[in-house]
Parts: C-alpha cells; sequence; structure tokens
C-alpha cells in the first residue's frame, strides 16, 4: 500500500484541525464550564481522526488489515491503552501478510 502526498497532507491537516479544535475547546471549557457534551466530544476528536485515517486501509487493504484492526480493537479495550493496541495491529498485519493473507 503506498500513499499519495495529497493524502498525508489531507491527514496531517485533519489531526492538526483536530488538535486545534481540542485546544480550543480546552479554552472555552476554562471560561464556559465544563459540561458533560463537551468532555465527550474533547475526549473523543483524536480518535475519530485516526478512525478516518485507518478506514481506506479497511476498505481497499485486504484481510490482513482487518485482522489488524480486529486485533488492535481488542486489545485496545481489554489491556486499556492505545499504545497496546496500535502496537498490536502492526503486529497482527504483519503476521497475517507473512502467513499469506493480503
Amino acid at each position: 500500500m503506498s500513499a499519495s502526498p495529497e493524502n498525508l497532507i489531507a491527514i496531517l491537516v485533519m489531526a492538526l484541525a483536530a488538535m486545534a479544535a481540542k485546544g480550543g475547546g480546552f479554552i472555552a471549557m476554562r471560561w464556559l464550564g465544563r459540561y458533560r457534551f463537551v468532555n465527550a466530544l474533547l475526549d473523543h476528536a483524536p480518535g475519530a481522526v485516526l478512525v478516518s485515517a485507518a478506514v481506506v486501509p479497511l476498505t481497499q487493504g485486504g484481510g490482513a488489515f482487518v485482522v489488524g484492526a480486529v486485533v488492535g480493537a481488542a486489545l485496545t479495550r481489554t489491556v486499556g491503552g492505545f499504545t497496546a493496541g496500535l502496537f498490536g495491529a502492526v503486529g497482527a498485519v504483519a503476521l497475517a501478510r507473512w502467513a499469506g493473507l493480503t
């Protein structure tokens, strides 16, 4: 799988926009107060950007990426951390490709 420079720039701009929105939200929360909806929105904004970046390989990449997504989601849920899920997903994709799954 290869990515064109335009796609990489778009992903970078989306990540910067999510970080700017989250930072602006934290500044606004100082003046407006903390509401449950705003807290939930700010907690899930970076995850939404990562999911949008992962959708393309899942739909176009084949079975190895689906295996990686399932393993990553399971590890993130059970272990409780993004890092473990990320490394597990990358390792699962590598093992699935090594095993011959495309």
